[in-house]
């Protein structure tokens, strides 16, 4: 619900902001909207993800074409929500006095049902808040046929862990939630690729991060493809 309102928040400053731009200026600004689904190729020990991993991106951008081409050069700013969806909790999620000698000192995943036997879940999800400066450069062809590619940097701002299931804290039978804020061990920044194509305003989109979303110097590392679609207006 805190995501649909911020998003509404950013496309309402968004409309605000455009209805203040000169009209020179409007026929070089375009928003783009993706949805997409992270497919983690590279993912730590005792980490079993979704299948689906569902998360969604806004931009804006300024777009700079090169001369009477059909390309051009879009360069902006935006936030990414990603949620990985798994298993297993990272070490920080699990109190002390259950962490086991066999999961080692270091950062680690640890399956929750080897925490405690017998326990179960309904959710558990690391979600990851990116702020992104993204640089592509876009062909429009004549008849509405679009391609872009370039790259993606994101620089975290925000991340939480959330549990719902079996009570692994006080051993009662009852169903409990937790949600911790600032997880440890993440990469502060992402470098990712990007492609799109499409026609007019719906694209298909796909992206990879060529960067660990998790421990980029140990054995946690988490690196997604993400899928998905974009909707864009003309550029």
């Amino acid at each position: 619900m805190k995501k649909i309102v911020f998003l509404l928040s950013l496309v309402i400053i968004s409309t605000s902001i455009y209805a203040q731009i000169p009209e020179k200026l409007k026929r070089h600004y375009t928003n783009t909207f993706d949805v997409f689904t992270d497919i983690i190729t590279v993912k730590p020990d005792n980490f079993s993800p979704r299948d689906i991993n569902q998360g969604f991106s806004l931009s804006a951008s300024y777009v700079i074409p090169f001369e009477k081409s059909n390309f051009s050069m879009a360069v902006g700013g935006g936030f990414t929500f990603h949620n990985f969806y798994s298993d297993a909790l990272p070490k920080d999620m699990i109190p002390n006095e259950l962490q086991q000698d066999k999961w080692g000192d270091d950062f680690y995943f640890a399956k929750i049902d080897s925490i405690k036997s017998g326990l179960a879940y309904s959710r558990n999800k690391i979600t990851l808040t990116y702020f992104d400066v993204p640089v592509e450069v876009r062909y429009v062809a004549d008849n509405g046929i679009k391609f872009s590619a370039g790259i993606k940097i994101g620089f975290l701002i925000h991340s939480y862990g959330k549990y719902k299931g079996s009570d692994f804290l006080y051993g009662t039978s009852e169903t409990i939630k937790i949600k911790r804020y600032g997880l440890d061990n993440l990469s502060q920044f992402t470098i990712a690729p990007v492609v799109r194509l499409g026609w007019k305003w719906i694209n298909v989109y796909a992206s990879y991060s060529i960067t660990s979303y998790y421990d980029a110097a140990g054995n946690s590392k988490i690196k997604p493809i993400s899928l998905g679609i974009s909707f864009t207006p003309e550029w």
